[in-house]
């Protein structure tokens, strides 16, 4: 690794820091409480986030050459099992690795 690839990555990991710690370093007085908008932001930010990033990997296994072999339709049933499981057990470890297997038994099973 080269000096100039180090030093990107320390500045990256400092505005990173930097940035999650903000909050915290302006909020800490009891007194001063974040604006609505910032809370509201705080509660829907991350989930907006996930289901965008599930929409961009589900569009980018679409192979509409061949509709056949699309690699979607393994995922689309790995996503929802993914999703149920979670919404059934609250556990986003085993959600994950339920997704994950049935994706994989899927492509194994299609031959």
């Amino acid at each position: 690794m080269s000096l100039h690839q180090f030093l990107m990555m320390a500045v990256m990991c400092l505005v990173i820091f930097l940035l999650r710690a903000f909050p915290f370093l302006v909020f800490r007085d009891a007194s001063r409480q974040p604006p609505p908008l910032l809370l509201y932001l705080g509660r829907v930010l991350t989930a907006a986030a996930i289901a965008m990033l599930v929409v961009y990997g589900l569009a980018g296994m679409c192979d509409f050459s061949h509709p056949r072999f699309s690699r979607l339709l393994w995922a689309l049933p790995a996503t929802l099992a993914t999703i149920l499981t979670h919404w059934k057990l609250r556990n986003s470890l085993l959600s994950i690795l339920v997704g994950t297997g049935l994706y994989m038994a899927l492509l194994q099973w299609r031959g």
